[in-house]
């Protein structure tokens, strides 16, 4: 059976740095860990999907939550480190994010050149990374990632109220934070999934203390072998001693 601490520890965790990777490959990745609940993008409106550049992913049990805490990183087949932080963490609009870097800039597609935004961006500071994308409306999005979050807030806090390049106007958003949707709902939500983990007639709980006890055996099988190679080693090494 789950202890206390188990039941009201929070599996929920942040990954930053998800806007191009999908939900589906997202949750291939993190069920390697195990079982997961709820693995989503939270909108606060379908408009502001391209801003959107985290996923919150929530764990069946704590063991799969702080296996997947520990790993020291995650870096995707696509090459993509994910900013991984516990949710706790990321309640406060002050805790650093790897998403404070990062701007969207939206225009018409040909009314200005990539190099020239690139020209202009520099002027404010360094530019870890630039990815172009245009949707099917012709609107050309730009993502930009600076060097810290003390660049970017140079050219969306500073004297420049709006940004042109050869008379055009560039609209220039900042990537959203966790904190810019409703985690209060969210909490809510996961507060109400833990009732329905914590009662025995459900699936989800019957799921979650089957996965435990499945690794309870693995745990017991892991250590038999263990103990039966070390014995073959000080076999061995008996072995050894006794040819001259």
């Amino acid at each position: 059976m789950l202890n206390l601490n188990e039941k009201l520890q929070s599996t929920t965790v942040y990954l930053g740095n998800t806007r191009t990777i999908s939900d589906n490959s997202l949750r291939d990745y993190c069920s390697k860990f195990g079982l997961l609940l709820d693995c989503s993008r939270r909108l606060l409106s379908a408009e502001q999907s391209h801003l959107v550049d985290f996923t919150f992913v929530r764990f069946l049990n704590v063991q799969a939550y702080s296996t997947f805490l520990g790993t020291s990183s995650h870096i995707l087949n696509n090459g993509v480190a994910l900013d991984v932080r516990p949710f706790n963490e990321i309640l406060h609009p002050s805790v650093p994010l790897h998403v404070d870097r990062k701007i969207c800039i939206s225009y018409r597609a040909n009314s200005v050149s990539l190099n020239e935004i690139k020209k202009y961006l520099r002027t404010f500071g360094t530019i870890k990374h630039v990815n172009s994308e245009t949707n099917a409306n012709e609107e050309k999005h730009i993502y930009v990632e600076f060097d810290s979050a003390a660049t970017r807030n140079k050219l969306l806090k500073g004297k420049v109220r709006q940004h042109r390049i050869g008379g055009h106007v560039l609209n220039i958003s900042a990537l959203l934070r966790p904190t810019d949707v409703d985690l209060h709902r969210m909490e809510k939500e996961q507060d109400e999934q833990k009732m329905e983990i914590d009662d025995p007639s459900t699936l989800i709980y019957l799921e979650r203390e089957y996965s435990l006890q499945i690794r309870q055996e693995f745990d017991s099988i892991e250590h038999k072998i263990s103990g039966f190679l070390e014995e073959k080693r000080r076999n061995y090494e008996e072995i050894k001693k006794m040819i001259p």
